[in-house]
């Protein structure tokens, strides 16, 4: 006869997935504990330490501060550089100035000396009381200049730019000699006294002495040559006439 299969305990049926639900839930309980853990040493090792300063963040307030000085430093840097530019553009433009002032200058007084006469007559007045040539008894040979008849202390003139020589001569008296830059001499003679002393540099129509009758002279008058390359004295009326003067 055949035999029925034994009948399985019920304690056992339900008690073994009852295990395995177990085990399950265990793995699953172990699993959200290791999680729950790993959180946990994370946000305690990202936590601040007090008493580390490196580690520390800036605070706001402080960086701000810092910012504000380092810009108020530069502004401050900045305007320095622009005075400084500016006062250096000041000086070039003065600079600038002085010397255009002084070109100027330069060009009025080369404009004045291309139109200042380069030659003129001894005295103002004109006349003539003896010729060159003219021979008389007041004069050892012919007469070697012009005279002009003028009071005594009349101011006289150079004739032309040159350089001042005084002298003194039993004829002429208290004399003058004006050299020029071509070497042509022009006398001065039977002088008062001198304007300017021996070695001035003068210019045509400067006063350089005052008139009078010292020397061999009959009176008060100015005896005037012309020597070219200081040789022999020549006419000096033809000579006068040439650079535009005539002093009858």
């Amino acid at each position: 006869r055949r035999r029925q299969p034994a009948k399985r305990s019920a304690l056992l049926t339900i008690a073994v997935p009852s295990a395995c639900v177990m085990s399950v839930a265990g793995i699953a309980a172990a699993s959200v504990g290791s999680l729950t853990g790993d959180e946990g040493t994370e946000t305690a090792a990202s936590a601040p330490d007090p008493g580390n300063a490196e580690a520390a963040p800036v605070k706001p307030s402080a960086a701000n501060n810092k910012l504000d000085t380092q810009l108020t430093s530069l502004a401050a840097g900045a305007d320095d550089f622009a005075d400084r530019a500016s006062r250096t553009q000041e000086r070039i433009d003065l600079k600038a100035e002085q010397d255009a002032e002084k070109k100027r200058a330069a060009q009025e007084a080369a404009r004045k000396e291309r139109l200042r006469p380069k030659f003129a007559l001894p005295v103002k007045q004109h006349g003539l009381s003896a010729y060159y040539g003219q021979a008389g008894i007041n004069w050892m040979s012919s007469h070697t200049g012009i005279d002009f008849p003028v009071l005594q202390g009349t101011t006289v003139m150079a004739a032309t730019d040159g350089t001042v020589r005084t002298q003194f001569n039993s004829a002429y008296g208290n004399m003058m000699i004006v050299t020029a830059k071509d070497g042509t001499e022009t006398w001065y003679c039977h002088l008062s006294s001198y304007q300017v002393p021996s070695g001035t540099t003068v210019k045509a129509g400067d006063a350089i002495a005052y008139s009078g009758d010292s020397g061999n002279s009959t009176g008060p008058h100015l005896h005037f040559e012309v020597r070219p390359a200081g040789g022999s004295s020549i006419d000096p009326l033809p000579w006068l006439r040439s650079h535009g003067l005539n002093p009858t």
